[in-house]
């Protein structure tokens, strides 16, 4: 943990050992929320939010975990997360779909290009904006989904820079 650390962020690798990815089985089935927080601080709005008991907290200074058979892939959890630590990931048609926050400006629109992230800010291909909207109205943030073209990159993207009109 100590590479995280001065790294700043965690790898695919390691968020797989510590069991934070979802198996891609149930990601072809249903969306289902991504939780990257490894925190320990005092922090439950994902736990509290969460309608369907899927999102799991042993105490509050504990990192959440996700069921993901529970989970229906609202996407509240997104929309409330303060460390901007939450995804929702899904397959389909062979193609990958990341739902992330998005707190730039200005406001995508759905049909943009976006240039795909990683968590290290890489670039790993284009992608398409599918859906832009706010959970809570009068909130200055927004939750986009973008399509990704390789169904294996919804565990990589974790940000996207917009080309607007592209």
């Amino acid at each position: 943990m100590a590479e995280y650390l001065s790294r700043g962020y965690l790898t695919t690798d390691e968020l797989r050992e510590m069991e934070l990815l979802p198996p891609e089985d149930v990601v072809r089935r249903k969306r289902v929320a991504v939780i990257e927080c490894v925190q320990e601080i005092p922090c439950n709005p994902c736990s509290v939010i969460c309608k369907v008991g899927a999102i799991l907290k042993e105490g509050l200074c504990k990192p959440p975990r996700v069921d993901w058979e529970k989970c229906v892939g609202c996407r509240m959890c997104v929309a409330i997360c303060p460390g901007l630590a939450i995804f929702c990931i899904q397959i389909k048609d062979g193609k990958g779909y990341v739902t992330m926050p998005y707190e730039m400006l200005p406001k995508p629109s759905k049909g943009d290009k976006a240039v795909l992230l990683s968590r290290a800010g890489e670039e790993l291909g284009e992608g398409k904006v599918v859906e832009v909207f706010r959970m809570v109205r009068g909130d200055p943030a927004y939750v986009i989904t973008v399509e990704v073209p390789r169904p294996e990159l919804v565990y990589e993207v974790r940000a996207v820079r917009i080309v607007k009109g592209g």
